[in-house]
């Protein structure tokens, strides 16, 4: 699966992983995304919760 993100927060993201163990834009998104769907699960959201977590990630860049 591919996951488009704007050039603009990927530039955001580079700046970002210089000072993390993370080595490509890719391996930080792929982090960032397992903790959200990790709080999601925990937290038992309910659908429409969910929905407005992914409405925030889409307008992060994070999701098309």
């Amino acid at each position: 699966m591919q996951v488009n993100i704007s050039d603009k927060t990927a530039e955001k993201l580079k700046t970002r992983i210089k000072s993390t163990q993370f080595e490509t834009v890719d391996d930080y998104v792929n982090y960032i995304l397992e903790q959200v769907v990790k709080k999601l699960e925990r937290s038992g959201l309910t659908a429409a919760d969910e929905e407005k977590v992914k409405q925030r990630l889409r307008s992060l860049g994070y999701l098309e």
